[in-house]
């Protein structure tokens, strides 16, 4: 199991700095911390090898497996 991806306080203070200068909502702030951790945490991960996926399309959709 891969661990999410943390947020460095560098990261935190970049993106604070990227918001935009207007009114905005602690909800606003951690939203889009919480989407700024979600795609460093995606880009971390290993995903299906692109021959498994075309693979995997040659096949009926009921006989299609995903994963190992």
């Amino acid at each position: 199991m891969i661990m999410p991806a943390t947020l460095s306080k560098t990261d935190v203070l970049k993106a604070v700095e990227a918001l935009p200068d207007e009114p905005l909502t602690l909800g606003d702030i951690i939203e889009h911390l919480m989407v700024l951790q979600k795609v460093q945490t995606a880009l971390t991960e290993e995903g299906i090898p692109h021959e498994q996926v075309v693979a995997a399309f040659q096949k009926p959709p009921a006989e299609r497996q995903w994963g190992s």
